[in-house]
């Protein structure tokens, strides 16, 4: 992984070198489960906050070794469709490897958030429908439903600008007396704006909560999860500029040791590209 962030570091580098810095502005990529966020979070704003239509896709990984075995990684490939600038929707498919204990554990998840029309500061209402163990036994298929509140807002840290979010909601889950309340708090603060413009993101969540009820790597069960990365904004070249396009490096549930079913510490990479329609 340290390899990996000196590489991408090296070519914020050379493209700042190599093109005139941008206006320092949010950078609205992909969360996990394919809402606009950071890497579980959800933030309050949407993929494309200033015109009545936009479309992202989106591609991540985590790998993860698992207790006496092989390193193994999923693939979630995600769709998010922005409209009215106000509101979008989201959809992610989540394509695990085998577990020792039931065959086909792919997952979809479907969301959807409205900001709220008041206030300077973005505030927004969301939600997802998962479906779990697509094609499994029937008694290895559940679903979930998470509800949530968002509110993001600018700050400074060091002089460099950063968007704080902090999440209230609440997952519930078939056949179970779950009742915890979700909560969770994002960071995203831009490096060096002066130097590199806002090419490159430093990123942090925590919460108690993961992408889905049943990820693969970046799990809270039992202590939370904190996940930490770079992101990589490449719409800042002027080539690019109508476009998003992200570029993330990341380590997911950072303090917990893998286990037999791909849950704890992993290696996460991937990619958000967007255009209006």
């Amino acid at each position: 992984m340290k390899k990996v962030f000196i590489l991408l570091s090296a070519l914020v580098i050379v493209l700042a070198a190599a093109f005139p810095l941008a206006a320092q502005e949010s950078l609205n990529a992909m969360s996990l489960n394919g809402a606009t966020g950071i890497y579980v979070v959800p933030t309050a704003r949407i993929g494309f906050p200033d015109t009545n239509m936009g479309l992202n896709f989106g591609y991540h990984t985590n790998y993860t070794k698992l207790a006496g075995s092989s390193i193994k990684q999923n693939h979630l490939l995600q769709a998010n469709f922005s409209f009215l600038k106000i509101a979008e929707v989201s959809g992610t498919f989540d394509v695990q490897p085998d577990p020792p204990l039931h065959k086909n554990p792919n997952d979809l998840i479907l969301g959807a958030k409205v900001q709220l029309p008041f206030g300077s500061v973005p505030i927004a209402l969301g939600a997802n429908y998962q479906n779990h163990n697509l094609g499994a036994e029937s008694y290895q298929r559940f679903w979930a439903f998470q509800f949530y509140g968002a509110i993001t807002y600018k700050a400074e840290l060091f002089g460099w600008p950063a968007d704080t979010t902090m999440v209230v909601g609440h997952t519930l889950l078939k056949d179970s007396s779950h009742s915890n309340i979700d909560f969770g708090m994002g960071f995203d603060l831009i490096i060096f704006p002066k130097q590199l413009g806002s090419f490159l993101h430093f990123l942090i969540d925590f919460a108690n909560f993961s992408y889905s009820a049943d990820p693969w790597g970046a799990d809270a069960w039992g202590r939370g999860v904190l996940n930490t990365g770079l992101r990589l904004d490449l719409s800042k070249i002027p080539a690019l500029n109508k476009f998003t396009f992200a570029v993330d490096a990341f380590l997911a549930d950072a303090f917990d040791s893998s286990n037999f079913y791909g849950s704890g510490r992993s290696f996460g990479a991937g990619v958000t590209f967007g255009l209006t329609l």
